[in-house]
Formats: C-alpha cells, sequence, structure tokens
C-alpha cells in the first residue's frame, strides 16, 4: 500500500511540476538572468530539542556562512515584478561554546558541524524608486550534520542515553528551514533577520524521505500557483502573501517532522535546533 502511495504522490509531483513549468515560462518569457557571487553570514540564538526526551539541553547558539549565487529576475516593465533567488553552500556550527548565555550545571551541552545546500527566494519590494528594497524571503536546505555531545545522560537514565547515542559522534541527515526578512540599503548589502527550524535525523531511510520530501514539494506547488495569480494583480500583496502562506505551511511540516521524521510515514522523533538568526549579506 505504501508503495503504491508513493508512486501516485510521484504521478501528481510530476504533472504539478510540468504544468508549473508551462505557465512560468508562458508568463515569464521575458525575464532576464543576472547572477552575482554573494555571501551570507549570521549568527543565532538556538535550542536544542528532542521529542519525549527528559534530559535538559544547554543553551547553544548559531555561526553560520553562506556561500553562492543570487539572481534576481526581472519580469517585463508593466508588470514591475521581480523574483529574488540565492542559491547557495551552507557551513556552520550550533554549539555551545559560542553561546554567551550562562551555562547551567547539570545540563548536556554539544557542539555540532553542519554543511549542506540550499536555496533561498522571494518577491522583494522595492521602495522609493531606489535600491532601497525588503524581501520577505523562504529557505530551506539539505543538510548533515555531525553531532558531538559534551556530556550524555547518566546511566540512570538508559531510555535517554540509548536515544542520543543514535545522534552522537556521527554524520545524519536533515532538513533545514529559515523564515525572514532581507532588507536592502543597496544593490551590494544588506541586512536580514529570521527564524530556522533544522531537523536532523537518526537515519536516513530512502523511500520513506523521498516520499515525505515529494509531498512537502507538491504543497509548495501549489502555494506557488496561488501566489502567481496574486503577483499579477497586486505584486506588493502577492510578495506578503507568499511570505506568509510558505513559511505557514513549511512551520507545519517541520513541526509535524520534528515528532516525526519521515511524516505522514512512521518514524522516529528528530533532533531538533530552532534559531533566531540575524545576519549581513553581501552581493557582488
Amino acid at each position: 500500500m505504501k508503495k503504491i502511495l508513493l508512486a501516485l504522490i510521484s504521478f501528481v509531483f510530476v504533472l504539478n511540476a510540468n504544468a508549473q513549468h508551462d505557465k512560468w515560462n508562458s508568463w515569464n518569457d521575458e525575464w532576464l538572468h543576472i547572477k552575482h557571487p554573494t555571501i551570507e553570514l549570521s549568527y543565532g540564538i538556538s535550542k536544542t530539542n528532542l521529542d519525549g526526551f527528559s534530559s535538559s539541553f544547554e543553551n547553544v547558539s548559531l555561526g553560520d556562512v553562506k556561500l553562492g549565487f543570487s539572481n534576481e529576475k526581472h519580469g517585463n516593465r508593466k508588470s514591475g515584478l521581480s523574483k529574488y533567488v540565492f542559491a547557495y553552500f551552507d557551513f556552520g556550527n550550533v554549539s555551545s561554546d559560542i553561546d554567551a548565555r550562562t551555562k547551567t550545571t547539570g545540563k548536556l551541552q554539544s557542539s555540532n558541524w553542519r554543511f549542506g545546500f540550499g536555496r533561498k527566494e522571494g518577491y522583494p519590494i522595492y521602495i522609493g524608486g531606489g535600491s532601497f528594497s525588503i524581501l520577505p524571503y523562504t529557505a530551506s536546505h539539505l543538510t548533515w550534520t555531525r553531532v558531538d555531545m559534551k556530556q550524555l545522560p547518566d546511566s540512570s537514565n538508559m531510555t535517554d542515553l540509548n536515544r542520543l547515542l543514535l545522534f552522537d559522534k556521527s554524520f545524519r541527515f536533515g532538513n533545514a528551514w529559515e523564515g525572514g526578512i532581507n532588507i536592502s540599503f543597496t544593490k551590494n548589502f544588506a541586512i536580514n533577520a529570521g527564524y530556522e527550524r533544522q531537523n536532523t535525523y537518526q537515519r536516513y531511510l530512502f523511500w520513506k524521505n523521498t516520499g515525505s520530501m515529494i509531498i512537502e514539494e507538491a504543497g509548495v506547488g501549489i502555494i506557488d500557483e496561488f501566489v502567481k495569480s496574486v503577483l499579477h494583480r497586486e505584486p506588493v500583496a502577492g510578495s506578503i502573501v507568499n511570505f506568509l502562506l510558505k513559511n505557514a505551511y513549511y512551520l507545519g511540516i517541520y513541526q509535524l517532522r520534528s515528532k516525526q521524521m519521515n511524516w505522514p510515514f512512521e518514524g522516529e522523533a528528530a533532533l531538533n535546533f530552532d534559531s533566531f538568526k540575524f545576519g549581513i549579506t553581501v552581493t557582488f
């Protein structure tokens, strides 16, 4: 039954993707592709959690760098539409060592290095006819995280100990989503603030994970179709609607995966890192 469900989901996703591609091309045949090397540096105040885990994690913070190429696609002059896309390689550390908050005795400290690939996008809102713009954005990326616990639960709590050992001292696959605001003062410099949820999985199960990601992308495709119809009529409203719908959708999906890593398929809870981030973006 699960194989039939996966095949059906895959078929629907392919049809949806083809329909989106045709409509996008027919609407967007005048778009120009302008790519620029881009660096984004950010710092975040983070929290670690694992559903059903009785021990307490120490506070952690996130230091993160993204390297890639940004691409602002400009539509025809009458529409005033543009779309920002930033494809990047991500490298960061979620650690107790870089967190400035007071440490508490008995809480579990960790240092977790990660890398991955992702995409950040949204529709910028230009103000005053110049370079100043506000970009409500959504980002998602694939991650590989090496979990390194500096302390583990003691042997009196074998349930917590055994669960954490499934993550500790090894690279684990996961997904991350981020939503926030970029404020650009010039074409080359922006500041940003956002919220990120990273789900890290005990193990990678190809079919279940693929099925979960197909369902996620199908939902994103439906939102994209709705947003495009709004953008045609009201570009500013379309940018805001895109931001609200996408991030609400991702929040729901990632919250479900935090308890069941390959939702809607049966699975274990993910190890989660929640971060409130701020940073700078430099475009060349």
